[in-house]
């Protein structure tokens, strides 16, 4: 039987990476993208030529993204075994400058998008009757603070509450986990100048590498594993927090 993944945010970045390796992996892919345009359209091609895919496109904050996207993979693909909440979006600004329309922007798209998305897909795994995971994407800005980024630092501490909740309530049938990258040489990263330059492993990580650590918590390897929130930052957490921004 072939296991389908959903991943959201997968035309660009750590999505790309991560639908990419869970084709490689053997998964058919639900991949959706934010909106159709000529590059979302090109890298679903790239997919559908790698293996069975399905293309759900939509703004996950719509009332109804969450039911739609999970339903048209499952109508697609025949089932839902593994679901990536990749998408979402950042807010770099002084705190001082931040606004509500700023907070309720990145709040539905980092962690009430991820919420509605995991409560459809948990109905449609258990409906299936054979288990399944959640893998959710956060940041090690979920675990430390970052002068500039304190809604998008809340928000993915938000989405590591969420997930290790709903390790609990999900039980024992589908495994929550979370990644948290730290500084990931992303196309958008490096175009718009936001990597953090103090790493100790001395580099930024790939999305790749990202990804492979997805694969391993939406796998079997990782059968015994819920609840976790595993760092791929190069020891980024592990300094002393609260530097200066600049």
């Amino acid at each position: 039987m072939e296991r389908v993944a959903l991943v959201t945010g997968a035309s660009t970045g750590i999505g790309l990476a991560v639908a990419e390796r869970l084709q490689a992996d053997g998964y058919a892919l639900g991949f959706h993208s934010h909106r159709d345009d000529e590059k979302a359209r090109a890298r679903f091609e790239e997919a559908a030529a790698r293996g069975p895919a399905s293309w759900v496109v939509g703004d996950v904050t719509e009332p109804d993204a969450a039911e739609r996207l999970v339903g048209e993979t499952v109508a697609g693909l025949g089932r839902l075994d593994v679901l990536v909440n990749n998408a979402g979006i950042t807010v770099a600004k002084p705190a001082l400058e931040l606004t509500g329309d700023d907070f309720d922007a990145i709040f539905s798209v980092d962690v009430k998008s991820a919420f509605l998305l995991s409560v459809a897909a948990a109905k449609e795994m258990r409906r299936q009757g054979d288990g399944g995971a959640i893998v959710n994407v956060t940041s090690v800005h979920e675990h430390v603070p970052r002068p500039g980024f304190a809604l998008y630092a809340a928000a993915k501490a938000a989405l590591g509450m969420l997930t290790r909740s709903l390790a609990l309530e999900l039980a024992p049938d589908i495994r929550v986990n979370a990644v948290a990258p730290g500084a990931i040489a992303t196309e958008r990263n490096v175009e718009a100048d936001e990597l953090d330059p103090d790493i100790p492993l001395g580099r930024p990580g790939t999305p790749a590498e990202v990804a492979a650590l997805v694969s391993f918590l939406a796998g079997d390897e990782a059968a015994y594993i819920s609840g976790a929130s595993v760092l791929v930052d190069g020891a980024m957490a592990q300094q002393v927090v609260g530097r200066p921004a600049g």
